[in-house]
This record gives structure tokens, sequence and C-alpha cells, in this order.
């Protein structure tokens, strides 16, 4: 299982990096292992430089207002972590961390292992809202189906849907999301020919070959690929 690795870009530089993290949150980034305040769990800490073009990204991937744009090509340096859940819990005790590395200063968020990237207002309402891992989930489309992206930190398999009638793309995108959060969050089975509702149709889980991946890419999830397949309308 890959570990969760996730960014925080900062205003300060990388030599200043160190002090400012053990000031405002008491991280030592000279250890190989860290706790974060309001977390239960260990983090390896990361530095580095600055990225060119980080704004970018970000934009790529959703909307930034005007001071989101500059204040994140103002970013000085990186602030890594990484670390490993193994349920619920576990993940909600990072996504309290993250808010305390917010609200300490650091401008969004960049999830490596899915390329989602938000401002640190989007982030705070993305894991208020109802599925607070669809922060770190990507979908890919592809000629006829999306696909998950993010999802083998969690210890799952990525899942895909075909896209058509009478479903559309953000049907489709709603449907996954809301399938791996059942998953994750309530256990719920998703071994081909396990049945999963939403609030209107039932699908039917069946193992996917064909990923949209080589499986030596950085993308490719180890734990397979698992396909949703309309059986109600």
């Amino acid at each position: 299982m890959k570990p969760f690795t996730v960014a925080f870009p900062l205003l300060c530089t990388l030599e200043e990096a160190p002090k400012f993290l053990l000031e405002k949150l008491n991280i030592d980034t000279a250890k190989k292992q860290v706790m974060i305040p309001g977390s239960s769990i260990f983090y390896t800490p990361i530095l580095q430089g600055p990225a060119q073009g980080l704004e970018t990204i970000f934009a790529e991937h959703a909307p930034l207002s005007d001071e989101e744009t500059k204040v994140l090509a103002s970013h000085q340096s990186l602030f890594f972590v990484e670390f490993f859940v193994k349920n619920p819990d576990e993940f909600k005790s990072f996504l309290v961390a993250s808010q305390k590395i917010l609200e300490a200063g650091a401008l969004g968020v960049y999830v490596e292992n899915s390329g989602c990237a938000w401002s640190a207002k989007a982030f705070t309402d993305l894991i208020s809202g109802e599925v607070p891992m669809e922060a770190f989930v990507n979908v890919i489309e592809t000629s006829d189906s999306l696909f998950t992206l993010g999802l083998e930190p969690f210890d799952l398999p990525d899942l895909c849907t075909a896209v058509k009638s009478p479903l559309t793309v953000d049907d489709c995108r709603s449907v996954l999301i809301a399938a791996a959060a059942s998953i994750f969050e309530d256990g719920a089975e998703y071994e081909s020919g396990s049945k999963w509702k939403d609030e209107e149709r039932e699908f039917e889980f069946k193992k996917e070959a064909k990923a949209p991946f080589a499986k030596n890419s950085p993308e490719w999830n180890a734990q397979g690929y698992a396909r949703l397949v309309l059986r109600s309308k």
C-alpha cells in the first residue's frame, strides 16, 4: 500500500521552514517521524524548495481567486508529509492535522497521490462537507468511462464506471466518490458480484482488467480496479 504524500506550500524559505514549523506546530523536521498537534498518527516530514509554476498546477485542478493565485506564486518552500492510515478514524486524524498546518500559515494542499490541488479555503470547505475524502480523489476520463485516481493509500482499488445514458459525466463522478466513501467509511462490499446502491440506482461491482495506467507508472494502483455496472435506472 502506498503512503499518502501531501504537500503544503509555505511563504517561508527552505532555510526558515524548520524554525517556522517548530515554533508554530512543534514539528521537528530533523526527526524521521513526527506527530502533529491534534493527530494520533506519525508522519515523515520532508522539506523542499519552491516549485516553479505551482499556482498553475493548482489552477488547473480548481479555480483560484486572484489573491490565491498571487499568494501561491509567492510560496518559497514546500512541506511534505508522508503517512499511512489504517481506518477512517486515522484519516480523520490527518484532517485535524491538515487544518492545524493551514491555520499556521500554509497556503494550500497538494495531494501527490491523485494530483488534487486546493487552496486553503477550498480544501477546508471540502473536508467540512459530507464526503471529506473527495479532496483526495481525482477522476480521470477515458474514451468511455471515468476512473478514480488516488484510492490506493486508502487501501482500496480504484473504481470506474461507464459514461452512458442515463448517467452523465457529473452523475458518474458523484457515484464513484460516493461508492469509495461507502467502502472506506462504512465497509461496503466491493468484490465482484457485490451490489451497491446510491439514492436512485443499483450497481454491481465487477473486477476491471483494463486500467488507464501502465503497471510501472506512479498512477498504477497495486490494489487493482473495480467497475461499477449500472443494474437499475
